[in-house]
C-alpha cells in the first residue's frame, strides 16, 4: 500500500502551486512518498516551499527537477537554498502535550519558520547566516523528552 505524507500548512503556498513527490526509501519496505509544495520555475525546475518532514537532502527553497516522465517524483536537486532543516519529534506520548507547548514558544519566540507534522513532531527550517546557539540551547532544555535530527546543517 503506497502512503503519502503531506503538508497541510505550508510556510509558503505559492499561487499557482505545483505539487511533487519525493521517493522515502526503507520505510516499511513499501513505496512511500513525501508531498512536497513547489512553485514552478522551469519547465522541469520547481523551488521546494515547504520543510521537508521525512525527505533527506532537501530543505526549504532549493531548487529540485521533476517532470511527468517520472510522475513528479523529484530527480535532483539543482540548487541549493543554503537553508538546513532540524527535525524534532518527542519520544514519549505521554509527553507530548507539554512538550508541543514549550517547542511552540521556543519557535514563536525565536521566529522560526517551521511546520507540524503531528503535536509531537515538527520540521524546522535553519536559514544561512543566522546564529542558531539559542534555538539548540533551547531545545538541548527540553531534555531527553526529543529527539532532534539535523538535516543539511
Amino acid at each position: 500500500m503506497t502512503k503519502i505524507a503531506a503538508h497541510a500548512n505550508p510556510v509558503r503556498r505559492p499561487v499557482p502551486s505545483f505539487m511533487l513527490r519525493v521517493s522515502l526509501d526503507d520505510v516499511e519496505g513499501e513505496d512511500n512518498f513525501e508531498q512536497l509544495w513547489t512553485k514552478r520555475v522551469g519547465d522541469d525546475r520547481f523551488e521546494v516551499c515547504c520543510i521537508p518532514f521525512f525527505a533527506y537532502d532537501l530543505a526549504l527553497g532549493d531548487v529540485v527537477r521533476a517532470d511527468a516522465g517520472t510522475g513528479y517524483v523529484i530527480r535532483s536537486v539543482e540548487q541549493r537554498s543554503g537553508n538546513g532543516v532540524v527535525r524534532v519529534a518527542v519520544g514519549r506520548r505521554e509527553d507530548v502535550d507539554a512538550m508541543h507547548l514549550r517547542l511552540h514558544d521556543l519557535l514563536g519566540k525565536l521566529e522560526y519558520l517551521h511546520e507540524w507534522f503531528a503535536p509531537g513532531y515538527v520540521a524546522v527550517s535553519l536559514e544561512p547566516g543566522r546564529s542558531h546557539d539559542e534555538f539548540f540551547a533551547g531545545l538541548a532544555e527540553l531534555g531527553d523528552a526529543v529527539e532532534v535530527e539535523r538535516i543539511l546543517t
